[in-house]
């Protein structure tokens, strides 16, 4: 069973019983689920939930670093052509914003993003790795003119979608 199928098995249980869902915690205002499937874990932030979809803040993913041969850039640079190609199914294409092969990071944006006016909404993709572990942060913001930093917005996200943007990460 894939990572994504267990978090879709997670949130529907959730949605129908979330006395029986382990990892699940809530805050004053936010939502946590924590999935585990061996060495890959999968953390979802977000603010409510319905029976088939929920309002997506975060996904977090945690993985064990991957064998690699030679140049920590030209791992990045491959991974990130990966992760955009398997993540082509979202509103807006990505595209490399950032990578520093010196501290194992690289960020993806989406390009163009989606303007409406004087706002810009886009999708941010943040990867790290280090010789441990591959952290994935998935996330969707919104930033307008004029404002100093931007915005964390919450994405109405159906428990399958969120099964398939975890099997596109890992």
């Amino acid at each position: 069973m894939t990572l994504g199928k267990q978090v879709l098995e997670q949130l529907q249980t959730l949605a129908s019983n979330p006395d029986a869902v382990r990892g699940y915690v809530i805050q004053p205002h936010t939502r946590t689920l924590s999935v585990i499937r061996e060495q890959q874990q999968a953390v979802l932030e977000f603010a409510d939930h319905d029976r088939y979809s929920l309002a997506l803040r975060e996904l977090r993913l945690c993985l064990p670093a991957r064998a690699t041969e030679g140049d920590t850039g030209d791992y990045l640079r491959e991974r990130t052509a990966e992760l955009a190609q398997r993540l082509s199914y979202l509103e807006e294409p990505l595209a490399v914003w950032e990578l520093d092969s010196n501290e194992g990071v690289t960020q993806l944006r989406s390009h163009p993003p989606l303007c409406e006016g004087e706002q810009i909404i886009y999708w941010e993709v943040l990867l790290r790795i280090n010789t441990e572990t591959e952290r994935i942060n998935l996330a969707r913001y919104q930033w307008q003119a004029g404002a100093r930093d931007r915005t964390l917005l919450m994405y109405p996200a159906t428990f399958a979608l969120l099964a398939r943007l975890t099997d596109s990460l890992v």
